[in-house]
């Protein structure tokens, strides 16, 4: 029995230490979090932690440990920086807050002064460390086991959320900082004459009738070197110190309080009208503020507020257009519709037309019957944005007929907003008007359109009206369609202009359509579903169209062209359908490379980040596409 016993308490004890080390290797397999201050972003940013300008003040960070160096020098070098950027943000805002009300703003200067030399480094590898964090995100799920993918995973996703979000508004953001350091500086320069300095020669200075006897004295001790110079140092000083510490006393505040101040003196010159003139310009000007403020922080609510509250007219129309831009409010401008007058009604039915909701249908119905030239007109847009059916009979039998060239172009890109082939014919019609109001929108609307036939009657009007060019290129550059980064590229290979080129190249870098493009140049053949001559057709293609290349084929293959027998490999391409009917505006398919000239797209590396180059592999030349001017040096061979 003792010795059954024995084994018995052994097994327990093997059983209990062996739980133990799987209990201690789970917790070193897993994540862990621990708080992140501000101070951990940098110890000069001690004084502001738990202040009104510290992003964590309300809401408490913290940071994952994964106990694996890469993920953990990565996790915490990318909280460092977008911490930075959330830091800069808020005191950026609170300056602006505090500038419109008038407060001082010494604590937002103290930040700016370190966040204007972190900034730049920061902003600078922001773009690394997006990549970097893509490249972890990959890593994950082989070098973590259990909870711990989750944790590393969730970590990076929301790294990556903050670069999504900062890395488009950092630049604004480092102005801003750049700006308060502005006003920060010029505060400096006007203390930087201690009041101590001041203070000496008033003692000596007691009575003003002590400087009246001493006038007639001075000749009497020109005997004496050493006082005289004396004399003559201090009688001047005196003056000068006097007169600006009258001065001194007064400047204690911000560059606000100063000009409150001068403002106060020239309005004891002014009459009541005046005055009340100038009080409402500054509630103007101090409204505006609000709105650009509010608008540019993406803050819908409070721009709802001051379109309900506010007592000035021009602000409430201001407020409702910055709704309008951020796509937001929609029930409250229809509210200010129905509730406000003849200024803000205008301004509220052209947010409504920006924002094109279907749930305003009514409004837009009714806004068609208004006496306003410009409500009728943006109610037509607004029409054609919703897509109902009701809408665009409305627009062809009425607004289309109009005599006023502000509601025939609204009708015109409210045409355009329902997408149906069979309206391109129309709108070119209107491309040929004598009125250049007119010809303008009619461009306009077709790119709205965006259509295979859409682009190509504006590629033709490139070349058949040339005051009209710019505006044409302009209008296929804001399309974001892949269509119209194809129209670049076509009318890039057509124009000789070089300020039209030059022009090209600025639309294709602000797109950013860097990559290989395939330019069509057999005249009748086909896209094929498999990189195969027998292999069946997907599409019609014909000389001078465009596609996006996608890959290439490892193994090269033989071809018939004409009487020749080719080997080479075959390249896949997204290009545009010309099936009639298709449901797909687009077709992905195989072309042989004998049959298409490849050109590459790419943004040049170090500094010459506004230039881009535009290179032709088969010629083995590139075009400067960003300087025109460069041409005739581009066109020597490529080392490529």
């Amino acid at each position: 029995m003792e010795v059954g016993y024995h084994k018995y308490t052994m097994g327990q004890d093997i059983i209990f230490k062996w739980s133990i080390g799987c209990l201690i290797l789970l917790s070193l397999n897993c994540s862990s979090a621990r708080p992140f201050r501000l101070t951990n972003v940098s110890p000069k940013f001690k004084d502001f932690q738990g202040t009104d300008l510290d992003p964590y003040r309300e809401k408490k960070e913290s940071i994952v440990i994964t106990s694996k160096p890469k993920y953990d020098e990565h996790i915490l070098s990318a909280k460092r920086s977008i911490s930075t950027l959330k830091f800069a943000e808020k005191v950026a805002l609170k300056a602006e807050l505090k500038k419109s009300e008038g407060q001082s703003i010494q604590a937002e200067m103290s930040a700016a002064s370190y966040l204007e030399e972190d900034l730049p480094p920061v902003i600078a590898g922001l773009e690394n460390l997006k990549r970097k964090n893509i490249e972890l995100l990959d890593d994950a799920p082989n070098d973590f086991d259990g909870p711990s993918i989750g944790e590393a995973s969730g970590a990076l996703e929301e790294i990556q959320e903050n670069l999504n979000l900062y890395i488009p508004k950092a630049d604004k953001i480092f102005q801003s900082i750049k700006n308060i350091r502005a006003d920060s500086n010029n505060y400096a320069e006007k203390k930087e004459i201690p009041v101590k300095e001041v203070e000496e020669p008033k003692e000596v200075k007691k009575d003003p009738e002590i400087k009246q006897e001493e006038k007639p004295k001075e000749p009497e001790k020109k005997n004496k070197f050493g006082k005289r110079d004396i004399k003559d140092i201090s009688i001047p000083k005196e003056k000068i110190q006097i007169n600006r510490v009258t001065k001194k006393n007064k400047v204690t505040g911000s560059a606000n309080e100063l000009i409150a101040e001068q403002v106060s003196k020239e309005d004891t010159n002014l009459t009541d009208d005046e005055k009340k003139e100038k009080e409402y310009t500054e509630k103007i000007r101090k409204g505006l503020v609000e709105v650009f403020t509010y608008e540019y922080y993406k803050k819908a609510k409070s721009l709802e507020k001051l379109l309900l509250s506010h007592p000035i007219p021009r602000i409430r129309s201001a407020a409702a257009l910055a709704l309008g831009r951020l796509k937001a409010g929609r029930a409250t401008l229809q509210n200010a519709i129905d509730k406000d007058g003849y200024q803000v009604r205008p301004a509220a039915y052209k947010a409504l037309s920006d924002i094109g909701d279907k749930r305003s249908l009514a409004y837009f119905f009714s806004g068609t019957k208004a006496e306003d030239p410009e409500v009728i007109a943006v109610s037509f847009e607004g029409l054609g944005k919703t897509k109902d059916p009701a809408g665009r009979e409305l627009i062809l039998n009425q607004g289309l007929s109009s005599e006023y060239v502000i509601i025939v172009g609204g009708s015109l890109r409210g045409l355009a907003y329902h997408k149906i082939p069979a309206d391109v014919e129309i709108i070119e019609k209107f491309i040929r008007s004598e009125d250049k109001e007119i010809k303008e929108a009619a461009i306009e609307a077709l790119s709205i359109h965006g259509s295979r036939e859409s682009l190509r009657i504006l590629e033709q009007n490139v070349k058949e009206q040339p005051d009209l060019a710019s505006k044409i290129l302009d209008e296929i550059g804001k399309s974001p369609s892949l269509a119209a980064t194809f129209s670049l590229i076509r009318l890039n290979e057509s124009i000789e202009n070089e300020n039209l080129t030059k022009r090209i190249g600025e639309l294709l870098l602000k797109r950013k359509a860097f990559g290989k493009y395939a330019i069509i140049l057999i005249e009748d053949d086909f896209i094929r579903m498999e990189p195969n001559e027998r292999s069946r057709p997907l599409s019609y293609i014909k000389a001078k169209e465009v596609g996006l290349v996608l890959g290439e084929t490892k193994k090269e293959f033989s071809a018939r062209i004409e009487d020749d027998i080719v080997t080479d490999k075959y390249i896949q391409i997204k290009i545009e359908s010309t099936l009639p009917g298709s449901s797909n505006q687009f077709v992905i398919g195989w072309v042989f490379y004998p049959k298409l000239e490849i050109i590459e797209v790419k943004k040049l590396s170090g500094n010459s980040s506004s230039k881009g180059k535009y290179s032709n592999f088969s010629k083995g030349k590139h075009q400067n596409l960003f300087n025109p001017t460069d041409k005739e040096k581009a066109e020597a061979p490529s080392e490529e």
